[in-house]
């Protein structure tokens, strides 16, 4: 379904799927399921944030998900590119709807609303001015959720007789040298050279399938590597 051209871009992209087909169609409904399965954590994250203890947050998350794929996608619209930048839009807007619910129901249940002044927070939660901001927390664990997926195929790549090498492997893939290569060579029954390339060629294909799910949150006009850039950057 997702496949790659031998030029290495990627098409037919879940994201691309949603915008061009809609998530009220099959095609559109399932790539969006796809999508708020794989990135649940950070929405599930920015609400803990925002003030919920986590089976609230959990009861809000489930709930948020359960209303997005009900009511689909408003439509078609070329220019929103990032499925991370929606999901965060909505995740905010749907946290505000909760939030001016509850302050109607302080207030007396279905008094009409009247704007807030500057100095009423009503029941938002202030920020730990020492706390990265809401923004930079979400899209940190949407990093790590890439990571975790990207890595997860790649361990899904060495089942069938090479899952110890993979875990021997594995602490190279963000890039730390290895520190006692000798012995795990000897542990693996291998030269030092032989997981030298072994390590180059798994990092390699780590890449790769890191690029891969990064181009299922883009539309296929986004730019793969610079979504690559800036996940890499906020997840430190």
């Amino acid at each position: 379904m997702h496949s790659t051209q031998a030029t290495g871009s990627f098409i037919s992209t879940r994201w691309t799927l949603v915008l061009r087909a809609n998530a009220a169609s099959p095609e559109g409904r399932a790539a969006l399921s796809d999508l708020c399965a794989a990135y649940y954590k950070p929405v599930f994250v920015f609400l803990r944030r925002a003030g919920f203890d986590e089976d609230t947050a959990r009861d809000h998350a489930h709930s948020f998900f359960a209303h997005l794929l009900e009511r689909g996608f408003p439509g078609p619209d070329p220019e929103r590119g990032r499925f991370r930048s929606y999901l965060l839009g909505a995740v905010k807007y749907f946290v505000g709807g909760l939030q001016e619910h509850a302050r109607r129901a302080k207030r007396g249940g279905g008094a009409e609303h009247e704007p807030l002044g500057t100095d009423d927070v009503g029941e938002c939660k202030l920020e730990d001015p020492k706390a990265a901001p809401m923004t930079t927390v979400f899209d940190r664990e949407w990093a790590v959720a890439v990571m975790n997926r990207a890595v997860a195929a790649l361990a899904a790549e060495h089942r069938g007789g090479r899952e110890a090498q993979f875990e021997a492997l594995r602490p190279c893939l963000m890039g730390d040298e290895m520190a006692a290569r000798a012995e795990t060579a000897r542990a693996l029954g291998l030269s030092e050279g032989a997981v030298k390339v072994a390590v180059h060629r798994l990092r390699k294909r780590f890449r790769e399938l890191l690029r891969q799910e990064i181009s299922q949150t883009l539309d296929e006009h986004e730019n793969v590597e610079d979504e690559l850039r800036y996940l890499c950057a906020v997840h430190g």
